[in-house]
């Protein structure tokens, strides 16, 4: 590399040699094409007055990080002299013929430069398409009309390499297929890549090095050292965009890698092939996920797969942002990525700030993760909303305890699995598989909405309409686009009525039969490889797989509730705020009507809005009536014996209570209305018309 400062003044004196050389053979003032600029004297003044030299620190800078040549060097300073001076435009005009063209030509550079054993060629090759300022996208072919010769037409710099030789702010990045990613200030763990990344980089292998996984760029910078300048995987043919990449990347001492690997197509490959032939350094790639690999591997990359940060490295990470302790909790139950974790933090700032905090507290940080980890789940799942706790599950304390099992499973996870050394116990299946099977309304949804409550964590319901296909193979493409979605969510999925997809293989009788096993055989490696918590619910546990079911970590049965279990929820559901009369008898409906926790919860509900359309409080009448109503929806007879004294508000909510001398048969007939759930209502008498 040569010294650019030297070389200034004599490249101004081969442009005045080259003014002085044109005034010498005649200069015709009547030629069209000339004006003022293109004056004689004009010309010979700007020359004369022509100066480089307050840019010269910059383009030294400009050289040195381009990697430039010293002919490369000249070349570039030639190209960058109408732009940084207005008075060298006036001399090229005129050189040129043309009051219009105040920028040099490749044939006018190269007249310029020939001599001192440097050729026309030399300067011609310095200027190709594959020279090297092209390649560095430090030139563009200004536009002019088709019948100027190709080396006729005006060369002009780059916007963003004029912004750098003017000491202006570089352009920002309009295309979104370019990002500016900065170099991590913040702890980024896995010690392991980064040497791996370093060494892939320094050795002699050939092909581009991939790095995928989480913080794949974050990894990436910190082991360059430098910040990047991301740039989209499948814009490798645009020469242009990349030429202005790697231009910028040169500019801004940044490290060119490619993004979203992962995205790319099959037509999309060669591009990059050819792409990482013709460059000079390492091709880097980066992909979100692992499976990066499969759409590159016919290139024959270096593959260093970046591991999701353990739970010290997230701890670390949490107190590198001023949170200690205090987010340990929040470390272990979400499995955030050090990007993700910083989101986190902010929205847990910003949270605090609403609610006058001045540091964020555990429901803060909670709710910054939750936010951080969010994915595409929206878009394929419903999102169920965490109304319940603890108080408000009755189920009996053996299943409540499995519950509490699940809770810490999730909670301790890392801690038992990593921090303990469980890991090589358990292998990839660190996830959690659940299976609640019970009669519906027992408590299975609420059961998991309650652990998401208690863990902070989000809860989805998959919508089994747009899982199950009846075309071979869709279910399991869809299956796959909702796990992959839930990745790095730290959401939990709640499957209902699963055994819909996870149903008792099949002996094999025809094609179809042969792929429903494939699908159940393809759902349970899938299910064993996610890694966050699923929740699978079922009224036929009976018609579940049995080697399934032998890979589920829980399997927790939710019975119908007994009399003690009722009561309760009878009360739960009878809220404070509700009117009620005296009356209410929550004994006797506890005692006598084997509702589950779902049905009680109508009948109380129904009870409530009959009550509210009379204008009075809820009363004893009100909720017989809606008890009466659901058993004719589960098909059961609301017989009279069954209401014993409660038996004429049926058909009558002012009716008073049955005395004992009053007849055991009523002629009048039960009006179930409004609460009969079908058109046709059947009418209920009494038991001994009946008989």
């Amino acid at each position: 590399m040569g010294t650019v400062r030297a070389d200034l003044e004599p490249l101004a004196e081969r442009v005045r040699v080259a003014v002085g050389a044109r005034l010498a053979t005649g200069y015709d003032p009547d030629d069209p094409r000339t004006g003022p600029d293109g004056a004689p004297e004009t010309a010979w003044e700007s020359a004369l007055a022509g100066d480089l030299e307050p840019y010269a620190d910059r383009l030294e800078s400009a050289v040195a990080l381009l990697g430039l040549s010293r002919l490369a060097g000249r070349v570039l300073a030639l190209a960058a002299s109408a732009e940084l001076d207005g008075r060298f435009g006036n001399a090229f005009a005129f050189l040129a013929d043309d009051a219009t063209r105040r920028f040099p030509s490749p044939r006018l550079v190269a007249a310029l430069l020939t001599g001192d054993e440097v050729t026309e060629a030399d300067v011609l090759k310095v200027l190709a398409a594959d020279g090297p300022l092209r390649r560095r996208g430090c030139l563009r072919q200004g536009d002019s009309d088709d019948a100027a010769a190709l080396a006729d037409r005006p060369i002009r710099l780059a916007p963003e390499l004029i912004s750098f030789l003017l000491g202006a702010s570089l352009e920002p990045v309009s295309d979104p297929r370019i990002l500016r990613h900065q170099a991590p200030t913040h702890p980024v763990g896995r010690a392991e890549a980064i040497e791996r990344i370093r060494a892939a980089v320094r050795g002699q292998m050939g092909g581009p090095v991939l790095v995928a996984g989480p913080d794949a760029a974050d990894v990436l910078a910190a082991a360059a050292g430098q910040p990047l300048l991301i740039v989209d995987a499948r814009a490798a043919a645009d020469a242009a965009l990349i030429g202005r990449a790697d231009l910028l990347a040169a500019l801004e001492s940044r490290v060119v890698a490619l993004d979203r690997a992962e995205l790319l197509g099959p037509d999309e490959v060669p591009a990059l092939r050819a792409l990482s032939a013709a460059r000079d350094d390492r091709l880097l790639l980066c992909g979100a996920t692992a499976s990066a690999i499969t759409r590159v591997a016919e290139l024959d990359p270096i593959m260093i797969e970046v591991a999701s940060p353990s739970l010290e490295e997230r701890r670390t990470m949490w107190r590198a942002l001023g949170f200690g302790s205090a987010a340990d909790e929040v470390a272990a139950k979400f499995r955030l990525s050090i990007a993700q974790i910083a989101r986190a933090a902010d929205v847990a700032r910003f949270e605090a700030s609403v609610r006058g905090l001045e540091t964020p507290g555990r429901p803060e940080l909670e709710e910054g993760a939750r936010r951080a980890s969010s994915s595409g789940l929206t878009e394929r799942a419903v999102q169920v909303t965490r109304q319940f706790v603890w108080d408000d599950l009755v189920v009996p304390q053996r299943q409540l305890g499995q519950l509490r099992s699940i809770a810490s499973y999730i909670r301790y996870r890392d801690q038992v699995l990593s921090s303990w050394g469980y890991e090589h116990l358990t292998g990839n299946r660190q996830g959690l598989k659940v299976l609640f099977a019970g009669e519906s309304g027992t408590g299975k949804t609420m059961a998991a909405s309650v652990l998401a409550a208690d863990l902070g964590l989000e809860l989805f319901a998959i919508d089994l309409a747009t899982v199950i296909s009846k075309y071979v193979g869709e279910t399991e493409q869809n299956l796959q686009r909702i796990f992959s979605a839930a990745e790095g969510s730290n959401a939990i999925l709640f499957f209902d009525e699963a055994d819909a997809l996870f149903g008792k293989r099949s002996d094999v009788a025809d094609a179809r039969d042969r792929y429903a096993n494939i699908e159940v055989a393809y759902l349970l490696q899938r299910m064993e490889a996610h890694p966050g918590a699923a929740i699978l619910a079922t009224n036929l546990k009976q018609n579940m797989d049995e080697a399934f079911l032998r890979r589920l970590d829980f399997v927790i049965d939710f019975p119908l509730p007994d009399a003690a279990d009722r009561r309760r929820i009878w009360r739960l559901a009878l809220p404070p705020q509700a009117p009620l009369a005296n009356d209410v008898d929550v004994e006797f409906l506890a005692d006598r009507f084997k509702l589950s926790g779902g049905s009680i919860r109508n009948c109380s509900l129904a009870a409530a809005f009959e009550a509210a359309a009379a204008g009075r409080s809820i009363g004893m009448a009100h909720l017989v009536r809606a008890v009466a109503a659901e058993y004719g929806k589960l098909g059961r007879l609301a017989i009279e014996a069954d209401f014993e004294r409660y038996h004429a508000m049926l058909g009558d909510p002012d009716a008073a209570l049955a005395t004992p001398e009053a007849p055991e048969a009523s002629e009048v007939p039960i009006d179930l209305e409004p609460f009969a759930p079908a058109p046709g209502r059947t009418v209920i008498r009494s038991r001994l018309e009946e008989l």
